[in-house]
């Protein structure tokens, strides 16, 4: 009984460690499968000036998938869970085209609420190129890449609304939010 315990603490934090990287490969998979899937709506997005939609999942099988993307409105899209998910991961949307009167290239405060209401990560891109990941946990938001790691709005114009930082809080976009007003 005595050598059981000493390694048990041993044998919790490798259990735990290769859990962590379980989830890491996992969140890895997630954001990756997003970029790509974000990279190939940025183009239909920009032109038709339109968000496109979906959601990632887990099937059955334990692969990560997502849903197709689904067109939108201007400003707004609600996505349809994939049919074969078993788990809802998390969403991703694009932004549209680029409007100088829109603060578009930083998750919106309803993103931030959304993700949180549901539960589940976000993903967003912008016309900027930018690809944002939205934890529906914290609210936080940040940057996985910047302009023009995903295809841009030719009539992009960075920072017109001011620097961009690669993090966000709830509070911090609020107060972003409030100064543009």
């Amino acid at each position: 009984m005595k050598f059981v315990l000493p390694f048990f603490p041993l044998a919790a934090s490798f259990f735990l460690a290769v859990l962590s990287h379980s989830a890491l490969a996992r969140d890895g998979a997630e954001a990756e499968l997003a970029r790509q899937i974000l990279a190939k709506a940025q183009r239909p997005s920009i032109s038709l000036n339109r968000e496109y939609c979906g959601t990632i999942g887990i099937d059955g099988s334990g692969r990560i998938i997502a849903s197709p993307a689904r067109k939108g409105r201007r400003d707004s899209c609600l996505p349809e869970d994939h049919p074969e998910a078993v788990e809802i991961l998390a969403t991703y949307h694009t932004h549209a085209a680029f409007d100088p009167y829109a603060d578009s290239e930083v998750p919106s405060l309803d993103d931030v609420l959304g993700a949180m209401e549901e539960g589940t990560d976000d993903y967003i891109s912008t016309p900027g190129g930018r690809l944002w990941h939205i934890d529906g946990r914290s609210g936080l938001a940040r940057q996985i890449c910047g302009i023009g790691c995903l295809p841009r709005d030719p009539r992009f114009e960075p920072e017109i609304f001011g620097p961009i930082k690669t993090r966000y809080s709830l509070k911090e976009l609020e107060r972003r939010d409030r100064m543009l007003d």
